[in-house]
């Protein structure tokens, strides 16, 4: 077995999808239908079930698919070093990210990076609190920039803090707000509101909960864009981090939140120093451009 025959596996588990496999990967999809055949005849076990809507893990198969996940991580990690070693800078990365901080921070980001650093491949997916972490956890990225969980305690992971984001009341343009320069999160009690989904983003819930706010749950989404849409339109208030509405000011009126909640924002990874060079680079780099110094970094 090789890395691209894990690699095949690893795609086709994850989309369950043998055509779209071999589309994403270049290959006939014979090619990957036969390739995991092979695969599982080797090692004696049946990693799929296959029926008329695709393929999807056994038990079996989802445990080997957290080894894999993490021997082809390793192998990246070989694969830098000996580039290293000759002097070549190359590597891939794959990265998580609040749609926030997707749409507001990164392009320009990832743009100065790939500037000082063009060899470097990226590829960006964007998912909410729980899947970020997640998605660290299991491998599947190389690291997120998320939100520490209001009630995050006891975490497995290491959370870089990179900078504090004020939640805003964000209401429709015609709502009155004259004489207001906070809005008393009291005053979303009996109102119409719209929620992020729980499975995506809790914090905003927590928020209400803690100050004993009662609005009327009538809409909610995992996407903020969304929720800005359905406010702007007349069905509800909200409660959105600033940096969520930076580029969507004009369309609706916005105010601090009292008393004053912020989240916290930042970078889920595993060890620092088990991460591939690649991903160190990246993260020097982030922590280069937002000033903050090497020495407050704690990373080894």
């Amino acid at each position: 077995m090789d890395i691209n025959t894990y690699k095949i596996f690893v795609t086709v588990a994850e989309t369950n999808n043998i055509s779209y496999t071999a589309e994403v990967l270049g290959y006939t999809q014979s090619g990957v239908s036969h390739s995991m055949k092979r695969l599982e005849k080797e090692l004696g076990l049946q990693l799929f079930i296959r029926d008329r809507y695709g393929v999807h893990l056994t038990p079996i198969g989802r445990d080997f698919l957290q080894k894999v996940r993490a021997l082809m991580s390793e192998n990246e990690k070989l694969e830098q070093f000996i580039y290293n070693i000759k002097g070549l800078e190359v590597g891939s990365l794959n990265i998580g990210a609040l749609s926030s901080i997707s749409v507001n921070w990164l392009p320009d980001i990832i743009n100065n990076f790939n500037i000082e650093h063009p060899n470097i491949t990226i590829n960006l997916k964007e998912g909410g609190i729980s899947d970020l972490y997640n998605w660290v956890s299991e491998s599947k990225v190389d690291f997120a920039f998320s939100s520490l969980d209001i009630k995050d305690n006891n975490r497995n992971l290491e959370f870089l803090p990179i900078s504090s984001d004020k939640y805003v009341a964000i209401l429709p343009n015609e709502y009155n707000t004259e004489n207001m320069n906070n809005f008393p999160i009291s005053k979303f009690n009996g109102e119409n509101f719209i929620i992020p989904d729980l499975s995506y983003d809790n914090s905003i819930f927590e928020i209400l909960k803690k100050e004993n706010s009662k609005p009327i749950f009538r809409f909610s989404s995992q996407n903020d864009y969304s929720i800005i849409s359905m406010v702007e339109n007349g069905l509800g208030l909200s409660i959105l981090p600033e940096l969520a509405i930076k580029r969507e000011k004009d369309r609706l009126k916005y105010l601090p939140l009292e008393p004053i909640y912020n989240r916290k924002l930042g970078i889920y990874m595993k060890k620092f120093k088990d991460l591939s060079p690649a991903a160190k680079t990246f993260i020097y780099f982030v922590a280069s451009y937002f000033d903050i110094p090497y020495d407050n970094l704690k990373l080894k």
